[in-house]
């Protein structure tokens, strides 16, 4: 009862030099303590909450910026390799004039060594009007013959490889030969009699004379002349073309050139 009476007296009673009574003053101070825990509880929590969803906003933001990159990186690397490829083409085109009939220029996309073999696949077909026998050459020298075409990219044979031979002529002495591949990335000049003049640094190019070549493309140097058998020279060639970082190639009309009202004529 006697609580009671208090309880009842304090909540008619004012509190000093505030609004209310001295029970709420009462209630205030003994829940305070909870409430700052709850309130703290709660600022927690959501101060959690948001720096998760910061988290998340952030790891997809660099997601986002990471893939915007890789294709800025793939981009530059296309755009870089476009620049390179019309560069080369720059470069080729500039050689054309000091190369006979040159129908256009080719990508090469592999090159084949093994056991003798000297090959390469050209991007360029039947669709841009190349057919088997087509030379190939680069401003340095000859590289070699398209064999054979299809519609968009074609095989080719080196000069470089153990099967492939070419009329050739020294510059300098004006005689005749025949350089052929050793299959191994060097050339052989024959048929150049021991009574020769030739010498080591000579140049050696296309003779004309085989069907396919034209005349007056630079094959190669001669690197060492040695006595041979039969009475002729032993001759090795350094081939010009630089065959080590071959990556694109005039396109030459096949030898001899036939003339379009020829080939008109030979239609009807």
């Amino acid at each position: 009862m006697l609580v009671l009476c208090v309880l009842a007296l304090s909540a008619q009673a004012p509190a000093r030099g505030q609004r209310g009574s001295v029970l709420q003053s009462w209630i205030l101070t003994a829940v305070s303590p909870v409430v700052r825990f709850f309130a703290g509880a709660s600022r927690a929590v959501s101060g959690a909450g948001d720096s998760a969803a910061q988290t998340w906003t952030a790891r997809a933001e660099n997601e986002r910026l990471r893939l915007q990159l890789e294709k800025r990186d793939e981009e530059l690397l296309r755009l870089r390799a476009e620049v390179r490829q019309l560069r080369g083409e720059q470069t080729m085109k500039a050689s054309a004039p000091f190369l006979p009939v040159v129908v256009g220029t080719a990508p090469v996309l592999l090159i084949e060594r093994r056991a003798g073999v000297q090959s390469a696949l050209v991007g360029i077909g039947s669709a841009a009007g190349i057919g088997g026998g087509s030379p190939l050459a680069v401003p340095e020298g000859l590289v070699g013959r398209v064999v054979t075409s299809g519609k968009n990219m074609s095989r080719a044979q080196l000069i470089l490889d153990a099967s492939a031979a070419a009329g050739a002529r020294i510059a300098r002495t004006g005689e005749l030969g025949i350089v052929r591949g050793d299959g191994r990335g060097g050339l052989t000049l024959n048929h150049i009699p021991t009574t020769s003049r030739v010498r080591r640094g000579d140049l050696v190019e296309s003779a004309g004379i085989d069907g396919i070549y034209p005349r007056g493309i630079p094959i190669g140097r001669v690197a060492s002349v040695e006595p041979g058998g039969n009475l002729f020279l032993d001759i090795r060639v350094v081939p010009t073309a630089p065959f080590s970082r071959l990556t694109d190639v005039l396109v030459l009309a096949p030898f001899p050139v036939r003339d379009p009202a020829e080939g008109a004529s030979a239609v009807r």
